[in-house]
């Protein structure tokens, strides 16, 4: 358990609604599943079409060497990933029948995003393992946060004859899970007050966000004519809006190749420089966000030496960005400067 549970009751009652929830047998463990996916992705990776469904079916082996397959349908999702010129393959929503869950592996767990590899070389795999790592670590910090397991993906096309490929993936958690968990209800509003916000864990993802050094997010508000927000959802909780971020590819942790400039606004010269993109109203909270981060810093750099990533400079790679952050929060004056005076509002 994270030690912010351990002293503010917010977290406390969080915890309480989350041992009540369902165990979802999916996330119970973070070994590599392997799985085989198969339907027309030929087909979806040419018309990448949102309003369109595709069928396939989604198979796994259980323990005792038995193979497990269910029905699925497939949605193309995202919006930057969705174009042809950064990505060769779409990203996924996995349907599967309600009807056909329990006891399996993926029961209670019937609509699943599928963060897919993006293109076939293996610095596109070491990305996916990273972004896997960086829901992995938002966990380590509060338990209310999508779950996420990296998968391998043998994609067997059934509209090409004899065609497959294998590549890692990261199957993500659909919202509606999460809330379950938490106790809380999905927001569908576009746009909130920011004081209508849980402090203590929008304090907790602007410093997350400035960690693994990502400012393509808001919590306060979503694109036009859809949900809030930007790279994060609400979840409503006695009252307060509780956010949880997700889609961690444009970060400097992440550090896609493919991934837009920072915006301009912003003043960075890249996506690997940091900004503090917190708001002002919660500066108060940063104190006891703090020690959190701190008391964690093994945990997380462990997650990343044992990830799997490619090379052991790919892995120094990480960790040194991550220490980075940690030597901003150990100086004083930096959390002045770095965090206090750049916050927003």
């Amino acid at each position: 358990m994270n030690r912010l549970l351990a002293v503010l009751p917010f977290w406390l009652l969080l915890t309480v609604a989350a041992g009540a929830a369902e165990i979802n047998p999916l996330f119970q463990s973070q070994d590599p599943l392997q799985i085989t996916l198969t339907g027309p992705f030929r087909t979806i990776d040419r018309e990448r079409d949102k309003d369109q469904e595709y069928e396939g079916t989604v198979s796994y082996t259980t323990a005792d060497g038995q193979v497990t397959t269910l029905d699925t349908s497939y949605e193309v999702r995202g919006n930057y990933r969705l174009r042809k010129d950064v990505c060769r393959f779409s990203q996924l929503w996995l349907d599967l029948r309600r009807g056909q869950l329990p006891g399996t592996l993926f029961a209670g767990q019937n609509r699943l995003k599928l963060v897919v590899q993006c293109r076939p070389r293996d610095r596109y795999a070491d990305l996916v393992v990273k972004e896997h790592l960086a829901y992995r670590m938002f966990l380590q910090l509060s338990d209310t946060g999508f779950d996420a397991r990296l998968v391998n993906v043998t994609y067997d096309y059934s509209d090409d004859e004899g065609e497959s490929r294998t590549h890692l993936g990261v199957i993500i958690e659909h919202k509606d899970t999460v809330a379950q968990r938490a106790g809380g209800e999905n927001v569908d509003l576009n746009r909130i007050s920011l004081t209508d916000l849980e402090p203590r864990q929008a304090t907790l993802v602007g410093l997350f966000m400035m960690m693994i050094g990502n400012t393509d997010f808001s919590l306060a508000a979503g694109p036009a004519d859809d949900e809030c927000c930007h790279n994060a959802k609400l979840l409503e909780i006695e009252g307060r809006y509780v956010p949880i971020p997700y889609d961690f590819d444009a970060s400097g942790f992440v550090d896609a190749s493919y991934a837009a400039d920072p915006n301009p606004s912003f003043g960075l010269r890249s996506n690997r420089q940091r900004l503090f993109r917190g708001y002002c109203i919660h500066n108060d909270y940063v104190s006891d966000a703090l020690p959190v981060f701190r008391e964690e810093k093994e945990a997380i750099l462990s997650l990343i030496r044992q990830s799997g990533l490619s090379s052991p400079r790919e892995i120094r790679s990480s960790v040194g960005y991550i220490e980075d952050f940690y030597e901003i929060i150990n100086d004083p004056g930096e959390i002045e400067d770095e965090i206090l005076d750049d916050c927003r509002g």
